[in-house]
């Protein structure tokens, strides 16, 4: 049958494709080209699904490790936009998929702030990206927070709700232990109330991750916490060690256990995890370029700068991703899409990161997307 099909689409060359020219070059029979050449497509397209049909019947998937090459000139690409950029990317090189795999990032929104239904909301929405909401209790039902309707609704959507304590009370400068267990015991049950499940604590203001009697406690109520600053969480919570990054918040670790031989907190653990401030980032690009010459905090200067900026961190991940074995993943932070504060985001630029995360096939993931594996102590990507 397969030397039959051969024997079809060699006289299908000879015979017909000399008429087909014929026609089309005839001024006297032009009206005619583009029948002819929907017929043409047609009759190609019933050769292709005809020879395929024969190569599946005959078990001839592949001549050596190469697939026949029938099948590659009549392959025809998918409409739909998105599966078209991966297409090309994927035949662009090896390298360009490798980063494609290889690029990661986590979104937060910390205390609850109303901007986050109301102006990042929409735009999540657009690209379909699943955040992470750290909820102080307190602000919800003020001017400036969430209410629980929409606290609900974004959870109903997909969205993550942890706990942000509750109130958003400085751990380290209460006056007890026992003030502080509040703070936090309380930030978990205010939301279970409210049907929610947080399996993460983000302590107010990131303190408290390096006093042994606060980690206790956060780990009696929380399976996960976030008490510090840097570009990237390093999933063996080993940066300093093995890559040579951020000495401040990695030395000494190797793993993400909680404390160190002579029971010292480690610097990063699972209860003193690191997020990326983008507020801080805002901040400090603007006071050092831009506060002096007047420039609009939310202008175009100072968010093509913020931007920039951002792209530079997302894609500096690969120095510690690749061939799939994910190590660093960056995890944004932010508070309120507005254009409130001087470090507020705007949702301009909020808008700009979205889409760029978007077009370059980032994966945005959720918390409960980590894992967290008791032996290794070590995080890992949920399959």
């Amino acid at each position: 049958m397969l030397i039959k099909t051969h024997y079809y689409i060699i006289a299908f060359a000879f015979f017909f494709f000399p008429l087909v020219y014929f026609i089309i070059n005839n001024s006297n029979l032009a009206l005619y080209s583009n029948f002819i050449i929907t017929i043409t497509s047609a009759v190609l397209f019933n050769f292709e699904n005809l020879f395929e049909e024969n190569i599946h019947q005959n078990n001839y998937h592949s001549y050596g490790n190469n697939k026949h090459p029938l099948l590659d000139f009549y392959n025809i690409p998918l409409a739909n936009a998105q599966d078209e950029k991966i297409e090309k990317k994927d035949h662009d090189g090896i390298n360009k998929k490798e980063n494609i795999d290889d690029k990661y990032v986590v979104l937060i929104f910390d205390r609850g702030y109303k901007s986050t239904f109301t102006k990042a909301k929409p735009i999540l929405d657009k690209y379909n990206f699943k955040v992470n909401l750290f909820i102080a209790c307190d602000r919800s039902e003020s001017s400036q927070g969430l209410n629980w309707d929409q606290v609900r609704q974004l959870q109903n959507e997909g969205h993550e709700i942890h706990s942000h304590g509750s109130d958003h009370a400085k751990l380290i400068d209460l006056a007890t232990y026992e003030e502080m267990e509040t703070i936090v015991r309380e930030g978990k049950q205010c939301l279970q109330e409210k049907g929610f499940n947080p399996i993460a604590f983000q302590a107010p203001y990131n303190k408290g991750g390096d006093n042994p009697k606060i980690v206790d406690i956060i780990s009696k109520y929380f399976d996960f916490a976030f008490t510090g600053h840097a570009h990237y969480m390093f999933l063996n919570c080993d940066g300093w060690e093995n890559f040579g990054y951020g000495k401040d918040n990695y030395e000494g670790n190797t793993d993400c256990s909680p404390y160190s031989s002579d029971g010292t907190p480690k610097p990063t653990n699972r209860y003193a995890m690191k997020e990326w401030s983008h507020d801080r980032m805002h901040d400090k690009i603007y006071e050092n370029k831009y506060e002096s010459k007047n420039e609009d905090p939310h202008g175009k200067k100072v968010n093509d700068a913020v931007l920039e900026n951002f792209i530079k961190i997302l894609e500096d991940q690969t120095k510690f991703n690749k061939d799939g074995d994910i190590n660093a993943i960056p995890i944004v932070s932010y508070h309120q899409i507005s254009t409130g504060k001087d470090y507020d985001t705007s949702p301009e630029l909020f808008e700009q990161e979205m889409k760029y995360l978007y077009e370059n096939s980032y994966k945005v993931l959720t918390i409960s997307k980590l894992g967290y594996d008791e032996d290794k102590e070590r995080f890992y990507i949920k399959k």
